[in-house]
């Protein structure tokens, strides 16, 4: 059944064959018509094609850590938030954060204001009576906003002489130049109750470790202070992104301190600066060696100057079939389409070596280019199915980095393919007649001749050395870790990602942090729940295995905090009215009590204040200028509250799967992400995806292989070298110290599906052949080639910035470079040289 299935496959590959070199040889004009018909048609599809730079858009997001953690970006407004960092003196540090906050408040894009808001302090100035009003209410209402453990120092702030003291302070600060400024704060809080209620809310409602003495989000050491601002339009308005990076440039021109930059929206921007600039400088640099190599190895210059045509007619007709099925191609996932610089000169290398070989050996142009594009070409087609179908096959993934990849480099390899055996014959067949007295010579064998005839004499030491090395890369690729850690695959110069660098180093509480989400349509319900997390967090805050956490809890009292409150001031007053004791003050102190009758009424009725719920609090607290630290905690939308919970930790030291085991008990429906988080599930969903297309794609790679070949030898001889250079790549990474990452693990399959083709190459003209030497040589120098332009056509990004592409870079280097060594090197000992028993339909012997 096998037999007969792989001779039917083999049956028709010829008379495809057969067909492209009739209408080839016969009807060019009609090729280059029909080739440019649907270039066009391709670039018209690119054209209206969307580009987006969004890491987390190449992963599944419907559900998990994930999908907590984009939702939390979208509830908090961090997802579009931009990060101004001023670091010097910090006598500058104020005066040039109030010049840049008012230059960021007049930027203009298109006639309207560039910021919704501008914030690097707790409140705004022009918020000082709404500021001074809820601190008033706050005072009066401890049950919500004192801490248990405060009430002793708020009742001791009532006591006759505590009030004195106070409105004396009071007093002189009226009377300094800033009275002015204060006069609506002392009014409503003449007592300085506020010392007890705003570093509650400030350390409980901020995200960075702040200096607690300073009213503006400045650094405890003083030298580093953030400004806050939320762009009008979102992230994905890159047009209004690029203007907005120009306006940032212009406003901070001038300043005394440096400023630098963090941001969904300037990242868009840098990221998609610096990944076009990678890519680009990685296509020209590559097209340059390629044509370099070609031309040095071939010495012609119409083929040399076809390249670029075959090479950029595969890329474009790929992107346009791609675009005009996929609603937004991902920049990195065009990246990949680096490899087809290199695969597209593959087939020209290995058509136009054959040709030019039988050219040598004197044969006619008819007959040498019949015999390149049926039985070279026999070669090139399996190589490039069997490089298309790992590809193609991740399709299927859920994970869009993978099934993006898939579609993109999988057409890529198909249209470089049938661009080679379209275009290079008719331009062979022209370029014969345009030069009918061309020599042709023996082409450089670059010392492949000697490392086949070294190889034969000591084929037992070859094999064994060998057979040695990818044992020990199996060994070492044991210790291959996985990187997962997402900053690590941003541009690592770039000023978004050092300025983030900056702010984690100068003002987070610590290196990681935990989100904990509890939801619900009833806010109460939520609310009570909230209260059980804090109470599990606040243990594992005290074993020190948490630096801290910031929640709700922290801000706004339960309702068992707030009936404890209560019950202390209820027994602290018993006997006395706060009230007439601060009225009598006032008036001791020569005060006007009328200004102050709203705050003598609210110390009056202290005693038995149950009225006041937590619900009521939380409300005011969110119509007040703090209304960020309800926001950052509680949120509401079309599908009910979201309670959030934030935990900071430093590393290891906090079992997540134990406290995740632990807050499932008490609360299922809870749900949980972090960066840690995240990694892991994206690294589940990757593995997943990748493993079902390895193990789909390989199966296909096999049968085209078997229906190639028709025996065990031609198989061995194409997937050696593949195993060989997998373990290789995967030992190297371990030794110099490289990850597997979300992205580089794509090369696996990139190796998966190129590899077998150097070894298939030389198997196909060396297995059974009359003069193995002769077939070798010509067959190695193809596969050197090839292996080299592909390096330089994608191993060059290991030079970028971008941490994704630098690391897609490296790992094709090293298992490219890997492969190509054991198929020139140790391939030759294990292929027979005698003649073969069978010839397979389409590979018939050279007369």
């Amino acid at each position: 059944m096998l037999n007969r299935v792989t001779g039917a496959t083999q049956s028709v590959i010829k008379r495809h064959l057969a067909w492209i070199f009739r209408v080839t040889s016969t009807r060019p004009v009609m090729v280059f018509a029909a080739f440019a018909f649907f270039v066009v048609l391709s670039v018209v599809s690119i054209l209206t094609t969307r580009f987006e730079a969004d890491v987390f858009k190449l992963f599944p997001a419907r559900q998990g850590a994930l999908r907590l953690f984009l939702d939390s970006l979208q509830w908090t407004g961090s997802a579009n938030e931009a990060y101004f960092l001023l670091e010097g003196e910090k006598e500058r540090l104020i005066p040039e954060a109030e010049a840049f906050a008012g230059r960021l408040k007049e930027l203009r894009i298109d006639g309207t204001p560039a910021f919704r808001r501008v914030t690097y302090r707790i409140y705004d100035q022009s918020e000082a009576k709404a500021f001074a009003d809820f601190i008033g209410y706050a005072v009066q209402d401890p049950g919500s906003f004192i801490d248990p453990a405060d009430v002793p120092a708020y009742l001791g702030r009532l006591a006759p002489k505590a009030m004195d003291e106070a409105l004396l302070r009071t007093g002189t600060e009226l009377a300094s130049q800033a009275g002015a400024g204060l006069r609506d704060l002392v009014v409503a809080d003449p007592l300085a109750l506020r010392d007890l209620v705003t570093p509650r809310l400030k350390r409980g409602s901020q995200a960075l470790d702040l200096d607690p003495n300073s009213p503006y989000f400045l650094s405890r050491d003083g030298r580093v202070l953030i400004i806050i601002a939320e762009p009008a339009r979102p992230v994905q308005d890159m047009v209004f992104a690029r203007k907005l990076a120009k306006g940032i440039n212009q406003a901070r021109e001038g300043a005394r301190v440096r400023i630098s930059c963090a941001g969904a929206h300037l990242s868009a921007v840098i990221d998609e600066a610096a990944m076009k600039g990678d890519i680009l400088s990685c296509i020209l640099s590559s097209l340059a060696v390629v044509l370099l190599l070609f031309f040095a190895t071939y010495r012609r210059v119409l083929p040399t100057l076809l390249l670029p045509v075959i090479i950029g007619g595969g890329v474009v007709l790929a992107l346009g079939l791609a675009g005009a099925f996929l609603p937004s191609i991902h920049i990195i996932s065009f990246a990949f389409m680096a490899l087809i610089i290199g695969l597209g000169t593959d087939y020209s290398v290995h058509l136009y070596d054959r040709y030019h070989m039988e050219r040598c050996a004197g044969q006619a142009p008819d007959e040498a280019l019949q015999l390149a594009v049926t039985d070279t070409g026999h070669g090139i087609f399996t190589a490039a199915t069997t490089t298309a179908m790992p590809f193609l096959t991740l399709a299927i993934t859920d994970v869009r980095a993978l099934s993006e990849l898939g579609i993109l480099v999988g057409l890529g390899v198909l249209f470089s393919l049938y661009t080679t055996l379209f275009l290079l014959p008719p331009l062979l067949l022209f370029m014969e007649r345009l030069s009918p007295r061309f020599v042709y010579r023996p082409l450089p064998g670059f010392g492949l001749a000697a490392l086949w005839r070294g190889s034969r004499r000591r084929v037992r030491l070859v094999k064994v050395v060998s057979l040695l090395a990818v044992v020990a890369f199996c060994i070492m690729a044991c210790f291959t870790t996985f990187e997962g850690e997402l900053k690590n695959l941003q541009p690592r110069h770039s000023e978004a990602f050092l300025t983030q660098e900056k702010i984690e180093r100068h003002l987070s509480l610590s290196p990681k942090q935990m989100l904990v989400a509890v939801e619900g349509k009833n806010l109460g319900d939520v609310l009570a729940r909230g209260a059980r997390v804090d109470l599990l967090v606040e243990r594992y805050r005290q074993r020190g295995e948490l630096a801290a956490f910031s929640s709700l809890g922290q801000l706004v009292n339960d309702d068992t905090a707030r009936a404890e409150v209560l019950r202390q001031i209820d027994q602290g007053l018993a006997g006395r009215d706060p009230g007439r004791a601060l009225k009598d003050a006032l008036e001791r102190h020569g005060f006007a009590v009328e200004p102050f009758e709203g705050t003598i009424a609210g110390l009056a009725s202290l005693r038995g204040n149950g009225s006041s719920s937590s619900t009521e609090a939380i409300t005011r607290l969110a119509a007040s200028p703090l209304k960020g630290a309800v926001d950052r905690h509680l949120v509401r939308d079309a599908a009910g509250y979201h309670l959030l919970v934030h935990l900071f930790y430093k590393g290891a030291e906090f079992p997540q799967d134990a406290f995740l085991k632990e807050l499932s008990a008490i609360d299922p429906s809870a749900r949980a992400t972090s960066v840690d988080l995240v990694s892991r599930q994206l690294a589940a969903d990757v593995k997943q995806s990748f493993l079902w297309g390895f193990v789909i794609g390989g199966a296909l790679v096999i049968f085209l292989l078997l229906s190639h070949f028709s025996s065990a030898l031609g198989l061995f001889a194409s997937l050696y070298p593949v195993f060989a250079g997998i373990a290789a790549m995967l030992g190297i990474m371990a030794v110099t110290g490289m990850g597997i990452n979300f992205m580089n693990a794509m090369v696996l399959v990139t190796i998966l599906g190129m590899g077998n083709d150097y070894g298939m190459h030389i198997a196909h003209r060396v297995e059974g052949k009359d003069e193995p030497e002769r077939e070798f040589v010509q067959a190695g120098r193809a596969v050197l080639l090839s292996a080299l332009t592909t390096i330089a056509g994608f191993g060059s990004l290991a030079f970028a910035d971008y941490g994704a592409l630098a690391s897609i870079g490296w790992a094709t280097n090293y298992g490219i470079g890997a492969t190509m060594i054991f198929a020139l090197a140790s391939l030759p000992v294990f292929l027979g040289t005698g003649r073969r028993r069978s010839q397979a339909p389409g590979t018939e012997m050279r007369p």
